[in-house]
């Protein structure tokens, strides 16, 4: 399709892929999971909820930082108000991982994932470590923090649903990639019993809920169920102090507790702290978001329909901008959104869509939740080797 959407000169229609049972792992947001979970009301107790990580890999100074050196910090430079946390993992061949989680549901509508971790390398102990070393790739993703309870109804007739597509994380290790292979491996299990039965109705495909539930992987996430919502609405300090104490004591206390979605906290202008003064970028170990798009590797064809979707444009300079400020400009990672003149007075909303970094911040955060993320028509995107 060309940018009008328009069929091009290589145009080939869609094809319709019939399956009898669709494992979908998608990853977070994914975009058939989301229509899938609406259609067919699978969303769990509680909505989900989400925190954007931006990352970074490096190279280093010889003997810098070991591999296998693990260093985990949270809190600064986020208010006391606010959740997130970072790594830095030393890797082979002097490299090293580093990044910074910001969570969602801050509730400020210049919250900004980039500009936190950027802040955050400016710290002494931080910059020491990076100094004289050399950014190599970067990228942003959405990570899924609602744990247990989010967790939407993974089967029904003809589908399961895997991995971060279903809230498959522990949010209190920040870790999911042992808990999506895991989820794999029970759907296998429940897809091999639904083969040998020729049955892929949701009575046979529940086999994969149950497996779940007598796994470890449910023992784990269980444990940590409410954790993130211990911080929703106490600050750090009061989240931290209570999921500690539940964590240390293998997860006692109420069995469910509410999260509101991530959109919903979000403060008016007339509510909000000011905005923070932005780090002074030095091209060098702090980098705009930009420079992030090309060592993300990101490339969209200009000749494609945008791949973001807004369906009501006007009130992006309207409503959107009198009452938040068009906080798209500030938790995007990438420049894709900006209010620009439009020659009448006023301003409207340009997408720079070639700058996605597929993160999917905007299809979560927006707080009239009219921007939709949608796949591009070609393969474009970031290109994530090593990250």
């Amino acid at each position: 399709m060309d940018k009008n959407g328009e069929p091009g000169s290589t145009f080939e229609p869609g094809a319709d892929i019939h399956a009898r049972c669709t494992i979908l792992g998608e990853g977070v947001r994914g975009s058939l999971t989301k229509l899938l979970i609406e259609e067919e009301d699978l969303a769990g107790r509680n909505p989900q909820i989400y925190g954007t990580g931006c990352k970074e890999l490096w190279q280093l100074p010889e003997g810098r930082l070991p591999a296998g050196k693990v260093i985990h910090t949270s809190g600064w430079p986020l208010n006391s108000d606010e959740y997130g946390g970072s790594w830095l993992y030393g890797l082979s061949g002097n490299r090293a991982s580093v990044g910074f989680v910001t969570a969602l549901d801050a509730g400020q509508p210049w919250t900004d994932p980039w500009e936190n971790f950027q802040r955050w390398k400016s710290h002494p102990y931080i910059a020491k470590i990076l100094e004289g070393g050399e950014i190599l790739k970067a990228g942003a993703k959405c990570l899924p923090e609602g744990g247990y309870w989010s967790r939407p109804r993974p089967y029904g007739n003809g589908f399961l649903i895997i991995g971060d597509s279903g809230s498959n994380l522990n949010v209190s290790r920040l870790k999911g990639v042992h808990c999506a292979m895991k989820t794999g491996l029970l759907a296998a299990e429940t897809l091999l019993d639904a083969i040998r039965k020729d049955d892929f109705s949701a009575a046979t495909l529940q086999g994969y809920e149950e497996r779940f539930e007598n796994s470890w992987l449910k023992k784990e996430l269980y444990r940590v169920r409410n954790f993130r919502a211990e911080f929703q609405g106490r600050g750090f300090w009061g989240g931290a102090i209570r999921a500690g104490i539940k964590y240390v004591l293998g997860g006692v206390g109420a069995e469910f507790a509410p999260l509101k979605a991530d959109h919903d906290e979000m403060q008016k202008l007339s509510e909000a702290r000011p905005e923070p003064t932005a780090p002074e970028y030095d091209g060098d170990r702090l980098i705009d978001k930009v420079t992030q798009v090309y060592h993300a590797g990101s490339d969209h064809s200009e000749h494609q329909p945008s791949h973001l979707k807004v369906v009501d444009p006007d009130i992006c300079s309207t409503r959107c901008k009198e009452e938040y400020g068009n906080p798209c400009q500030h938790f995007c990672p990438a420049s894709v959104y900006e209010m620009v003149k439009d020659g009448s007075g006023g301003e409207r909303l340009q997408i720079n869509h070639s700058n996605c970094v597929h993160c999917k911040t905007c299809d979560i955060l927006d707080p009239y939740q009219v921007i939709q993320w949608t796949v591009p028509s070609d393969a474009g995107g970031p290109k994530y080797q090593g990250l």
